[in-house]
């Protein structure tokens, strides 16, 4: 049984290592950087941010925080707030979600997606609408589900400079130690 809303807290290590995937491919320039985080749930990705802009000591992201939960449907926005996303979306709305983002306006995102998601014909097909700069895949699993026991689920981060790349890189992560 799903739980409502899709609702699986992004795994920590994986936090971090989309943050500072996207934070590395931004410009160094000192202009203010406005991050959307549509699906934030516990807030760990806008808080993950925060931290990368302390520690890095680059203090001018600013995240700015909505969830279905607390009455702000995603697909309820008809232009974009922000135009850069960071998230992990409900997966069984994926598709429709990467759409939506770059049908309203959204500039640059970067999300939580299965390794699997472009490994099919509705996949190469929107992989050719939308494809991703660059596509991080896992030499590690976490238990995404919170089941217990092994992990259950092989995650990868795709990222976007713009809505659809002339090329993809693709990039194997470690876990972080």
């Amino acid at each position: 049984m799903r739980k409502e809303h899709d609702f699986y807290p992004t795994p920590f290590s994986i936090v971090g290592l989309m943050v500072k995937e996207f934070m590395n491919r931004q410009n160094a320039s000192c202009q203010a950087l406005d991050i959307w985080e549509p699906c934030a749930g516990d807030k760990r990705i806008a808080e993950e941010i925060e931290s990368y802009a302390v520690v890095t000591k680059k203090t001018y992201f600013n995240v700015h925080c909505t969830d279905i939960q607390d009455g702000q449907d995603f697909f309820s926005f008809g232009k974009a707030p922000f135009p850069n996303i960071m998230t992990n979306p409900p997966f069984a709305y994926i598709r429709e979600f990467i759409d939506h983002a770059f049908e309203i306006g959204v500039e640059k995102m970067a999300l939580v997606s299965s390794e699997r998601l472009w490994a099919c014909k509705k996949g190469r097909e929107q992989f050719e609408r939308h494809k991703p700069d660059l596509f991080c895949m896992m030499d590690f699993r976490e238990d995404y589900l919170g089941r217990g026991g092994s992990p259950d689920r092989a995650l990868a981060i795709n990222i976007w400079d713009s809505p659809c790349a002339d090329r993809c890189e693709f990039k194997i992560l470690r876990k972080p130690i």
